[in-house]
């Protein structure tokens, strides 16, 4: 047997005394009252209690670190004997949270908003802090008068049920708001640049008159924008007071603002400090000139396009600030675009907020950066607009974030992406009245957001005396995780003979399709149809053409478009162009039915004095060719209604005129000439004026719908004009057409007016 050392003699002696003493420290610490929390976790937050005499000081700061931990709501520490007890009582766990009398604000809002969660620990202080910021949200909302009631109700096992008892109170309203120092502008002007709002009786969907500190702050750059954009470079928004009445049921704002002097536009110089880039390429983006008013939105407007162009010539990383160099004695300002060049820049993370529904993957797959990314406005930029074409957002913010690095400023950014959601679901109904009598009704469910994950599913059904219409459309983009948009439409409607075409007519076909982008801006469909269209039980005094169509038809096409879209916002364009073309071969396997048809069309938009007033242009056209057959009038182009205002539904164009009965025309053009403008009421209401002008005819009958009929078709222009109000509702958009016709054949139906009325949920 090996003898042992001296010194490992000595090294186990050491060990066992350690040994010992650990065992003797916990033996000496008696812990009482824990029922979930085991005795190790307890005694990780008192390692500084000493085995050999505890101190009131060890004792204080046990205490402070157990409660600290919020595990207890009762903890007691005190020597016995040999021993140190610690006695504890476990605060509850919390089985379930609910909201009891609100119905302004729902339940999950209020869930998302506080600590305290189903089987998460309660604590007072956590309570307390949560009914804060309930109570603040209520304060947000305008509701000053919110009494919040907390009610604990103690269940078995150490568990409580945590009831928020809330009397919500009426909102308070706001009732004037002044500006103090404002002499060039009323103020009635500047109450319509502001958000905030003075209280009135159509404001009942809207919060804008109640109070909201945020809303306030923010206003005051609206003021500065406003005046900034009309000379006054100096303005300066020194403070806005909030006062409430003493039953708290009322709202007093008050401005008090500094205008300064209106200045001009003197010299206006680029300064380059880049080498190698020839700035001489940025003087065409300068949209002030020397002797106009300074406006600080053109100028800023300027600054980003210089940044595009140079984004796009590589320059990614430039920083271009606007000097301006004041004269008050001459009332000129000088304007020095400065570039600068500075390090790169690269995008470390990318954040989402706001999306309650959609999910992320929606927004981040219409994104044209990523994480690692050179930092380029450009692709922001387009970011944000593709975003925002989604259509699921009233707002789209980019936020941008220099990251820190042990205090320094590093080459990196992060980036938040701040959404604000909004109904994605419309409900439309539609009412028109024709001169003939005849009325028609549709109704359609639209949901363009379907579970957050950006498929789009509607359904839409038109009656009426002349037609009944049925439609599902469906759309699934990024099929399979690629940049493909697939769907189908599935169609089918009815004539009956009881409306002015003396026929009885079935029709039902669906649609496949495919959409993918080419280039950034260029896009391509390709398409499969098959429809099924009879034509029955002809009148027997009904025209020879008409009698021809009967018969079954069966129709296998194959088609394609481009749309090539430059609009600053395919939902709402107020800048901007497109242009579409589309072709659809019918002779595909499994039809009786033979044609080429090309239909193309082109719009402009533009805004003229601000974007309040809108200028728009739309041209478009078609042709039809039989491929030797003889094309039906059935097949052929149909305008009135919602495609030429003015007219009913296959109002214009060629005719039997011994019956009235309508013959599907060969070719079609029209153009489209609309003006949008305030009509002078509060911004918010969101009612607009537009003048319109329709123009254009459809023209071309092909033998066989002439067999036996005297079909009129004299191809002459037709033309209508007229004034639509369209309002933005809270319920959804309505617009009234009000037309009248300026050129007509006298065999066309005309339409004078159009109600049409849509809601979201």
């Amino acid at each position: 047997m090996k003898k042992i050392s001296s010194s490992s003699k000595l090294l186990l002696c050491l060990f066992s005394c350690l040994f010992f003493s650990a065992n003797a420290f916990s033996s000496n610490i008696i812990i009482k009252g824990n029922e979930r929390v085991t005795n190790s976790t307890i005694k990780s937050y008192i390692s500084n209690l000493n085995q050999e005499g505890v101190s009131q000081k060890e004792i204080d700061e046990a205490l402070k670190k157990l409660y600290e931990s919020d595990l207890f709501s009762e903890v007691k520490i005190y020597p016995e004997s040999d021993s140190v007890i610690v006695e504890v009582k476990e605060n509850p766990i919390i089985s379930e949270v609910k909201f009891i009398g609100n119905k302004k604000i729902e339940d999950e809002a209020l869930q998302n908003e506080i600590s305290l969660k189903k089987r998460s620990v309660f604590t007072k202080s956590k309570l307390q802090s949560d009914i804060k910021r309930i109570n603040e949200i209520y304060l947000k909302s305008g509701r000053f008068l919110t009494t919040i009631d907390p009610k604990i109700v103690p269940k078995d096992q150490n568990r409580v049920e945590l009831i928020f008892e809330i009397f919500e109170g009426k909102t308070t309203k706001i009732s004037n708001i002044y500006f103090i120092g404002n002499e060039n502008f009323s103020d009635q002007d500047l109450l319509d640049e502001i958000s905030t709002k003075k209280s009135k009786w159509w404001r009942f969907f809207s919060s804008s008159d109640t109070y909201d500190s945020d809303r306030v702050e923010f206003d005051k750059e609206k003021l500065r924008r406003f005046y900034g954009s009309k000379g006054y470079a100096d303005f300066n928004a020194i403070s806005s007071i909030a006062q409430i009445t003493p039953n708290k049921d009322k709202f007093f704002i008050t401005f008090l603002i500094e205008e300064g002097i209106k200045y001009k536009l003197g010299n206006i110089n680029i300064i380059n400090h880049i080498n190698k880039f020839d700035s001489s390429i940025l003087e065409k983006e300068i949209l002030v000139k020397k002797g106009k008013t300074y406006n600080s939105e053109l100028i800023d407007k300027t600054v980003d396009r210089m940044v595009e162009v140079m984004s796009e010539k590589s320059y990614a990383f430039a920083h271009i600030e606007p000097v301006l160099k004041r004269n008050k004695e001459t009332k000129v300002i000088d304007v020095d675009f400065v570039i600068n060049e500075t390090s790169a820049i690269y995008i470390d993370q990318i954040t989402i907020s706001g999306n309650t529904r959609t999910k992320d993957e929606v927004i981040r797959r219409e994104l044209r950066i990523q994480e690692g990314d050179a930092y380029n406005i450009t692709k922001i930029n387009r970011s944000k607009q593709r975003i925002e074409n989604l259509g699921f957002f009233d707002k789209v913010e980019f936020k941008t974030k220099r990251v820190s690095d042990s205090g320094f400023k590093s080459d990196k950014v992060n980036i938040e992406i701040i959404v604000k959601e909004k109904k994605t679901g419309e409900l439309n109904l539609g009412i028109g009245y024709s001169t003939i009598g005849k009325a028609t009704a549709n109704i359609g469910i639209k949901e363009r957001n379907l579970f957050g994950t950006g498929q789009e599913l509607g359904i839409n059904v038109q009656r009426s005396s002349l037609r009944n219409t049925s439609e599902i459309n469906y759309t699934k983009p990024y099929f399979m995780g690629r940049p493909i948009d697939v769907g189908f439409d599935l169609s089918k409607y009815e004539l009956n003979k009881l409306s002015t075409l003396v026929y009885d007519q079935t029709y039902q076909g669906i649609v496949f399709r495919g959409d993918y982008a080419i280039t950034e801006f260029l896009k391509h469909q390709v398409r499969y149809s098959y429809s099924d269209q009879t034509v029955s039980n002809v009148s027997s005094g009904a025209s020879q053409n008409i009698k021809n169509l009967q018969g079954t038809f069966k129709t296998s096409a194959v088609g394609q478009s481009f749309l090539y879209d430059k609009r600053d916002n395919i939902m709402n364009p107020k800048d901007g162009y497109y242009i579409s073309l589309s072709q659809d071969y019918a002779g595909f396997v499994g039809g009786n039915v033979d044609n080429i048809k090309y239909e193309g069309s082109i719009g402009y938009y533009a805004p003229t004095f601000n974007d309040d007033y809108i200028l728009k242009f739309l041209m478009r056209g078609g042709m039809i060719d039989g491929i030797g057959q003889d094309v039906r009038s059935n097949f052929g182009f149909f305008l009135g209604g919602n495609n030429f205002r003015g007219f009913e539904y296959a109002g214009l164009g060629p005719r039997v005129l011994s019956t009235g009965d309508v013959v599907g025309g060969n070719q079609y053009y029209v153009g489209t000439a609309e003006f949008m403008f305030p009509l002078g009421l509060p911004k918010e209401l969101g009612i607009n004026g537009i003048l319109f002008s329709d123009n254009g005819t459809v023209k071309g009958v092909d033998n066989i719908n002439k067999i036996g009929a005297n079909v009129t078709d004299t191809g002459s222009l037709r033309s209508s004009y007229g004034l639509s109000i369209a309002w933005s509702s809270p319920m959804g958009p309505i617009r009234l057409d009000f037309s009248k016709v300026a050129k007509r054949e006298t065999f066309d139906r005309t339409q004078t007016f159009r109600f049409s009325f849509g809601t979201s949920f």
